[in-house]
């Protein structure tokens, strides 16, 4: 706002009265105490329009009285003669208070809302009459310009006063509504906090109209079309916002509160965003508008109207799913008798997964909020980070499949970026980190209050982990909502606990987040990870004597083993389960050798702080199922139904490597590849060119150290100066290979091409026949077998 236009916005004052009730918010502001308007009826009591005190640090205590006019102060001679009196009077007459004290005026001001004439001021100074008084002096518009600049900027905001305070506490409020902050898994930093909390990305909504088809015989018609933001911002209509757990739908409702506080509705309308909780509509018995003040009294305490009669209400309300059925139908109908006069509500809720739909009153636009695709994922950590850190987030995100295994919801990203950006760790090494922190924002952890609610979501917890057992042990996905009653209130009435109603139950499930119950009153988890992480707490803290064993006897069935994952990642440093592991997972065949391969890769990961040392027993056990597989598919290359039939060597060579590369990548697994190598180089230091495994194993590992996750490529340098390695015909074309297509700093590739193409050239001879012939055909000499050589192996086989 400029110069002129404040002086403007002083002289509009409509009377004299709201200017002396402006000049008491300024005097508060700038530090008076006990500041009083004495002038409210009648005429002035001896003189003073206002009074209150300030606190001198040497002096101590001071009065002060303000003479407050309107208007331009001209000599005329009753304004003068009655701006005299008034003075005299001040500081002659001591105000007597209600209770009986007396409060002696030390100084006067004379205040008004434009400017005195010199004419005024002179006749004021020069008075016989103030001879006497020397503790009298002027505010005009522009000191006053300076004083509210200083003390009260708000003041040149729009709006009266109870809404720039409103407004202002309003929006302070939301930017400390960040919940996350209570999370286990790290401290977050504040500028991150701020960060968060101003990242909108746009979501994807929906509306389903559903409309009566003109041939009758074909009943209902659905019409699903999107809906942005701005057309609830801009409608007077009623909305239902339904979205998953962690959707966003409460972020969205702080943008559209900010962006009607941004706006021209607040003050030209007196059109007033209210941001309720349903705890707090319930606290106050479902009154809609004693829930409203009650808010607004907690974000201001003074300056309240009398009523609130002249301003209407765009109520925004969160958590509805925090109530009963029979709670919720109380809130819908009050709500549907106060938005009859011109207010209005947007109100969100969880998705439902069953058919059962509340029958209410509410005439409301229901928008369905999607999860994010990949490009609001990008969009949002692009927001986060700088370029180079989210170009390498986002391909973590992608390669580790992560995004299939959680709900691509807003919390999901937040929370994944919050951990990347903590450690930097990838997904794998943090996924219980992940689960623990994701599971305690849905199932309510960051509301627990007191002992109770402590109680309460510790029971709650403990009953999905108990089912997800369950479910893990006999393979089942989903249970008959009768098994869940029945399973649910055995285990609680077992504790002493008092078993729950059916409608109980289905609150707990749709308001969970992690379960769902579907039209066929089946339930079950949104995500078979969740019975995994789920099965994981149970057994971790409840339940290992009995079912530790079966996380390593199931170790190849994938459900099994990510259940493992997820129980070493509860500890991260289980040294002993490396060994217990490796003695005791089925290892027979090939099937078994690739799946135990990939899970020890993550094992390894999530036990980030057991030793190196012990961790390197999981690295060289899967370097030797993998050369077990590299006999197994040269052989299988033969068979007609195989599916790589005919691969040659370097192929088969290249697609074991990548698997290794693929589960091992990992910036937490480092010193242990390195100490892996270290060992396997001193083992292997003397060995020929044929002698093909110990240089493949250091193969593997040399190519995983120098994987754009790690990016060290010493190990890679050491590897290609042994003749045992860079002069093998299979290894020399798999490394080439490897330059080509792995994910590799473009640095690290250009450092060591050169190696390659040169050896290559050299050997170019026995490198045609090795890349042309299918891998059976040739010999451990790395000779092409003939058909007659081929027919005496097969017999030899056979017999």
């Amino acid at each position: 706002m400029t110069h002129p236009d404040k002086l403007k916005k002083l002289k509009d004052f409509e009377n004299e009265k709201d200017f002396r009730e402006f000049l008491i918010s300024l005097l508060k502001k700038m530090g008076f105490k006990d500041v009083l308007h004495t002038h409210r009826y009648g005429f002035p009591e001896f003189g003073k329009d206002i009074i209150g005190k300030i606190e001198h640090p040497i002096e101590g205590e001071e009065w002060y009285s303000f003479v407050v006019k309107k208007g331009r102060i001209s000599g005329n001679t009753d304004d003068v003669e009655n701006i005299k009196n008034q003075i005299s009077q001040s500081l002659e007459y001591p105000y007597n208070s209600i209770n009986g004290n007396s409060v002696k005026i030390s100084k006067v001001k004379v205040v008004t809302n434009e400017n005195f004439t010199n004419g005024a001021q002179n006749a004021i100074s020069s008075s016989p009459q103030l001879k006497s008084w020397n503790g009298y002096s002027f505010w005009w518009n522009e000191p006053l310009v300076d004083l509210i600049d200083k003390n009260y900027p708000d003041f040149w905001l729009p709006g009266d006063e109870f809404i720039k305070s409103y407004s202002k506490e309003l929006k302070r409020s939301i930017n400390e509504e960040f919940e996350l902050k209570e999370l286990s898994l790290q401290k977050i930093d504040d500028k991150n906090v701020q960060k968060l909390i101003n990242i909108f990305v746009e979501p994807n909504m929906t509306e389903v109209n559903i409309e009566q088809d003109k041939d009758k015989l074909k009943g209902k018609s659905y019409n699903r079309k999107k809906v942005g933001v701005n057309t609830v911002f801009d409608s007077s209509e009623n909305f239902i916002i339904v979205g998953e757990a962690g959707s966003g739908k409460s972020k969205i409702l702080n943008n559209l509160v900010c962006d009607i506080l941004d706006s021209t509705e607040l003050v030209e309308r007196k059109n007033i965003p209210v941001k309720l909780k349903a705890k707090e509509i319930r606290a106050n018995k479902f009154d809609i508008l004693k829930s409203i003040e009650a808010n607004i009294s907690l974000l201001i305490e003074d300056g309240l109207p009398n009523d609130f009669t002249e301003y209407t209400f765009q109520l925004f309300i969160d958590e509805i799913d925090l109530l009963f059925k029979e709670e919720r139908e109380s809130l819908f109908n009050n709500l549907t008798e106060f938005c009859k006069n011109g207010h209005r509500f947007v109100i969100t809720k969880r998705r439902n997964y069953n058919l059962e739909v509340e029958e209410t009153k509410l005439k409301a636009r229901t928008l369905r909020v999607h999860n994010f695709n990949i490009n609001q994922v990008k969009n949002f950590i692009a927001k986060f980070f700088d370029a180079d850190k989210g170009s390498k987030f986002i391909s973590i995100l992608t390669e580790s499949n992560i995004l299939q295994k959680l709900p691509t919801t807003p919390l999901t990203i937040t929370l994944l970026s919050l951990l990347y950006d903590g450690n930097s760790y990838e997904i794998p090494a943090t996924l219980t980190d992940i689960y623990d922190d994701f599971s305690n924002v849905l199932l309510g952890k960051l509301e627990v209050k007191s002992k109770f609610d402590l109680l309460a979501y510790n029971i709650k917890k403990r009953l999905f982990t108990i089912v997800a057992l369950e479910m893990l042990i006999n393979k089942r996905v989903d249970l008959e909502f009768k098994e869940f009653e029945e399973k649910v209130n055995s285990f609680l009435s077992s504790r002493g606990y008092v078993p729950q109603t059916r409608d109980e139950l289905i609150a707990i499930v749709e308001n969970s987040g992690i379960l769902y119950i579907d039209e066929n009153e089946r339930v079950g988890f949104k995500q078979q990870a969740f019975i995994e992480y789920m099965a994981s707490v149970e057994i971790y803290d409840h339940s290992r004597e009995e079912h530790y064993e079966s996380l390593l006897t199931n170790f190849n069935d994938i459900s099994w083993q990510n259940t493992a994952i997820f129980f070493a990642g509860k500890s991260k440093d289980l040294p002993k389960m490396i060994p217990d592991l490796i003695s005791k997972m089925p290892n027979n065949n090939a099937n078994d050798w690739f799946i135990n391969t990939g899970g020890m890769g993550y094992l390894s990961q999530a036990l980030y702080q057991t030793e190196p040392k012990e961790r390197k027993k999981l690295v060289l056990k899967a370097l030797d199922n993998l050369c077990l597989s590299f006999n197994f598919l040269k052989g299988d290359s033969k068979n007609s139904n195989g599916i790589l039939r005919d691969a040659p060597l370097p192929i088969l060579a290249t697609i074991l490597n990548f698997w290794f590369v693929e589960n091992f990548r990992s910036i937490t697994l480092k010193q242990t590849l390195i100490e892996a190598y270290d060992d396997l180089a001193l083992e292997y230091k003397d060995v020929g060119v044929n002698d093909f495994f110990g240089d493949f194993k250091l193969f593997m590992i040399a190519s995983a150290l120098m994987n754009k996750n790690i990016g060290s490529e010493e190990k890679f340098t050491e590897l290609t100066e042994r003749d045992s390695f860079i002069k093998n015909p299979v290894l020399m074309i798999a490394g080439d290979m490897y330059l080509e297509n792995g994910d590799l700093y473009q640095t690290s590739v250009n450092n060591q091409k050169l190696k390659f193409e040169k050896v290559i050239k050299q050997y170019i001879e026995v490198v045609k026949y090795i890349v042309k012939e299918p891998a059976f055909k040739i010999n451990n000499d790395y000779r092409l077998l003939s058909a007659s050589e081929i027919k005496v192996h097969e017999k030899d086989e056979n017999e």
